[in-house]
């Protein structure tokens, strides 16, 4: 019979031990907190959106201005009304120089031909052009006439419907409070909310691609986090908000930029789809794949929604229901959208809102959809690379942002 072995030293069993314990709490740290919970570990693998082929802009039904048109007092009526109401540049498009006392020239009725031989007749013939904002300059041997016509709109995309929220140019205008370029619109009024105060975004897009998403630190993963500044400016931001701080979770679906990245479903979800449409579901509703095949553009998971399909959300029950900042999101229709900010737990200046209330103030908008984001110190808006509201001790480091954008 042998003899039993003899047990191990205590000395060298409490290392060992420490040593094993220290080995699983790193094991449990790298997978459940760092590496990214993602359907794939290489991204260029993970499933894509389809984006259905055709015009996902829908008609366009507004003919554009062209400097060609038969009816020139039209155009001229039409561009006149169009310059008062949105500042919109004229150029010049051309000049037209003949050797002689006799030229020719434009008239308000689109004909051609007139005389200046004569005193008389030139004068008819100057203040005839002035209607179309031509200068005539003559000579006994020359005679040029410069016409300045309006650009001519661009309808690509959603300009067919809001040409003038957009420039015809490229151009870009820049106010305390607003921009203004080809493919974005965007004004930002401060509002007073009983004892809040709110930040609203009314935001008009050329095309999809204007609405961005980004990760912190450019990498999806748990608890990976920044300056919502910092990625707003790396990304060339014209505004951003916080999102959804999708990294504090291991549930929630997540389609960014129209890459899935994770397909675990989490409560009520919001979803933008490749043609402007957004659509709010509830748990388990939304089947992901399917919507990626549909152009599944982006998702929002944090919640709850405010607004579905025109119907408002009162009585909300939810763990951030209380008075706090918000971030949200709000929907008119594919291309207007709105981002609101409304800061809180500052006594004197802004207390913050309520589920209910919050959702109460996208509905006076109009909005036919909002959705709630991370709020609370987390709540920040960044425009034209400042920090645009008051974010409570100085707003956090985040996960994520949405983001408008230049293509």
């Amino acid at each position: 019979m042998s003899k039993p072995k003899k047990p191990m030293h205590l000395a060298l069993m409490i290392p060992l031990d420490i040593a094993l314990l220290a080995v699983c709490i790193l094991s449990f740290a790298y997978f459940h907190h760092v590496k990214p919970q993602s359907l794939e570990s290489d991204p260029s693998k993970l499933p894509q959106a389809n984006i259905p082929t055709g015009n996902q802009y829908g008609s366009q039904t507004t003919a554009p201005l062209t400097s060609d048109s038969t009816d020139l007092t039209t155009l001229l009526s039409e561009l006149t009304a169009k310059t008062e109401a949105t500042g919109t540049d004229l150029t010049s498009v051309g000049s037209d120089t003949q050797t002689g006392s006799e030229t020719t020239g434009v008239s308000t009725d689109g004909s051609a031909g007139s005389d200046t031989t004569g005193s008389s007749d030139a004068s008819a013939s100057t203040e005839s052009q002035s209607s179309l904002t031509t200068t005539s300059t003559t000579s006994a041997a020359t005679t040029t006439t410069t016409t300045t016509t309006a650009l001519e709109y661009d309808l690509s995309g959603w300009g067919y419907k809001w040409p003038d929220r957009f420039r015809a140019d490229y151009e870009v205008e820049i106010t305390e409070n607003s921009y203004r370029s080809h493919d974005i619109s965007i004004n930002v009024e401060t509002r007073n909310v009983g004892s809040s105060v709110a930040y609203i975004a009314d935001i008009y897009i050329r095309y999809i691609e204007n609405f961005k998403s980004a990760f912190a630190n450019d990498q999806y993963g748990k608890n990976i986090v920044e300056n919502t500044q910092s990625m707003a400016q790396r990304h060339n931001a014209v505004l951003a908000v916080n999102g959804d701080y999708y990294g504090i979770r291991d549930t929630g679906v997540i389609v960014r930029n129209y890459t899935l990245y994770r397909d675990t479903p989490k409560g009520e979800l919001c979803g933008i789809y490749y043609d402007g449409t957004v659509v709010n579901y509830f748990k388990d509703t939304l089947d992901v794949h399917y919507a990626l095949d549909c152009g599944l553009y982006q998702t929002m998971t944090f919640g709850p929604y405010l607004i579905m399909d025109g119907n408002v959300r009162t009585n909300i029950v939810s763990a951030v229901t209380e008075t706090n900042p918000r971030t949200g999101f709000g929907y008119y229709e594919p291309g207007h959208y709105c981002f609101i900010v409304v800061d809180g737990r500052q006594s004197g200046y802004s207390d913050g809102l309520t589920l209910d209330e919050y959702a109460q103030l996208f509905a006076s908008l109009g909005c036919t959809n909002a959705y709630n984001l991370d709020g609370g110190q987390s709540s920040m808006m960044i425009f034209n690379n400042n920090v645009y509201n008051r974010p409570y001790n100085g707003g956090r480091s985040t996960s994520d942002i949405f983001f408008i954008a230049e293509r």
